[in-house]
């Protein structure tokens, strides 16, 4: 690991767009910078993945699993396509992104 914090800066970022990762387990990944841009994650295991500033617009998450998922926005939910059977973690307002994904349909 180099010792230098500017050296972390040239670390890839994970690039997924479009892909089709359904039911992959993601468990514990650090998808931080990610881009899930219309990806299919359906029933896709995100327990415990860090989505700082993960690119989520698109993204199918129809019965994904994001218990225990840090850094996870209510306007990252708003842009992707989820489902009653998709698993939030705690500390996500279901109602907030509804709210917001009802402002970015009707935009």
């Amino acid at each position: 690991m180099p010792d230098r914090p500017d050296m972390l800066m040239n670390v890839p970022r994970l690039k997924l767009p479009g892909a089709f990762i359904r039911r992959t387990d993601l468990s514990g990944a650090n998808l931080s910078g990610a881009n899930l841009s219309k990806a299919d994650a359906t029933g896709a295991l995100f327990r415990g993945a860090n989505f700082d500033g993960t690119v989520l617009v698109g993204t199918v998450l129809r019965g994904a699993d994001l218990t225990g998922a840090v850094n996870l926005a209510e306007a990252q939910l708003a842009a992707s396509l989820f489902d009653e059977t998709t698993r939030l973690p705690a500390y996500i307002d279901i109602s907030k992104v509804m709210r917001l994904n009802a402002g970015v349909t009707q935009s």
